[in-house]
């Protein structure tokens, strides 16, 4: 409860800005009629199909894309909203996205300034900086109703109390975040990698505990049989969504060669296994520095990774916004090194990665900014930053520590 207070108090400008924001955005969504949440409209009707006993899966409960995706367990943890009516629901989810992002930066904070930067900065506006960057995207996340900043805050929370050794809490945040998206099992490895072993155990522990949780709401039969539905809906998702900021479209967009359909499985696996060569390689050149900066590399690999998924994924525009922790961690990384070069760079991908909208440039000219995959470009120039930022720290760090 202390550190409850303590956080609000060091965070309040923040806290009242990020709630004063997201009321706004509510009120201008229901004044102009675009309080629709049609992404939360799902979620609503199929948790009220559900305890109906009717069916949850291959059920269109919206628009073209309204089909119900999420386990079983997503919609235990979103019944609490069908105590109310839906425009009442919309209501309460807004402001329970602007909490899941206020805890997801006040959290990346703290674990910036204990694991990383060892050292408080007290600036009071770093942290609105970085809602002005994401803020478009936010926008959007309200307008569908979407989930992407709990998942966000929920694995915040989940490395966070990694960190502080609660491995309890930090399997539980992470296997949440995982039921929700269930590529999200690729951040397991980040954990291995860097020997979180107990946290590796409570996830494992946690997601079959909440696998099996519904059984006591269906029985076993037809647990069985929804939990299949739910598997043949994950891999009919890509069937009918398109995203122009994947590694795929860009290469076809740019380089113009013929790559496949499922080449976004390709990319995935070409990353997991480019982050093993890298982190067997800075494990046997930095060996004498490995216990020292475990727990930093553990939080970046864990997080670029995260940032890196929209990129490789089919996905909507709003799971940008996991890269949330990326441009919290180069907002601190410049203020506390003043460096103008890279400032630069970043305000640069910072302005593409969050003007994309109608409303800002017009229909034109957003329409060009989707063709040409510019937010897939900004997120990796937005990553590539950040890395070159860090590792010319990690050159001074080497530097300082040899002297």
């Amino acid at each position: 409860m202390n550190s409850m207070l303590e956080n609000y108090k060091k965070n309040k400008v923040f806290y009242w800005f990020t709630l004063c924001l997201f009321a706004v955005i509510i009120l201008l969504e229901i004044k102009n009629g675009r309080f629709e949440m049609s992404d939360f409209k799902v979620y609503y009707l199929a948790g009220k199909a559900f305890f109906d006993g009717n069916p949850i899966y291959g059920v269109n409960f919206g628009l073209t894309s309204g089909y119900y995706k999420y386990s079983p367990v997503f919609i235990l943890l979103f019944s609490p909203y069908l105590l109310f009516g839906y425009k009442t629901a919309c209501i309460i989810h807004g402001f329970m996205l602007s909490f899941a992002t206020i805890i997801s930066i006040v959290s990346l904070k703290n674990i910036l300034q204990k694991t990383i930067l060892h050292q408080e900065i007290k600036h009071k506006y770093l942290n609105i900086f970085v809602i002005l960057i994401i803020v478009n995207h936010l926008f959007r996340e309200i307008h569908l109703g979407n989930v992407n900043m709990f998942i966000v805050m929920l694995l915040c929370l989940g490395i966070q109390k990694t960190l502080e050794e609660k491995f309890i809490l930090s399997g539980l945040f992470i296997a949440l975040a995982i039921f929700i998206k269930p590529y999200l099992v690729v951040l397991a490895i980040p954990l291995f990698f860097h020997k979180k072993l107990k946290s590796i155990w409570s996830l494992g522990s946690w997601s079959g505990l909440l696998l099996i949780v519904p059984i006591v709401f269906l029985g076993l039969d037809k647990f069985i049989q929804i939990n299949k539905q739910w598997i043949h809906e994950i891999f009919q998702h890509g069937a009918y969504l398109y995203s122009n900021h994947t590694f795929t479209s860009l290469i076809r967009k740019y380089v113009t060669l013929r790559v496949n359909d499922h080449s976004h499985l390709y990319f995935l696996i070409a990353v997991l296994f480019s982050y093993t060569i890298i982190y067997f390689i800075s494990l046997k050149k930095y060996s004498a520095f490995t216990e020292k900066n475990n727990n930093k590399t553990l939080v970046f690999s864990f997080f670029i990774l995260f940032a890196l998924l929209p990129n490789i994924l089919i996905t909507d525009t709003e799971h940008f916004l996991y890269s949330t922790p990326i441009i919290l961690f180069t907002i601190y990384y410049l203020y506390a090194n003043n460096n103008v070069k890279y400032t630069i760079v970043f305000i640069t991908f910072s302005i593409l990665y969050g003007i994309n909208s109608t409303d800002l440039l017009g229909r034109t000219l957003s329409g060009k900014f989707e063709e040409y995959g510019i937010l897939g470009i900004a997120n990796l120039g937005l990553i590539i930053t950040f890395l070159l930022l860090q590792r010319n720290q990690k050159k001074v760090d080497l530097v300082s520590t040899q002297d």
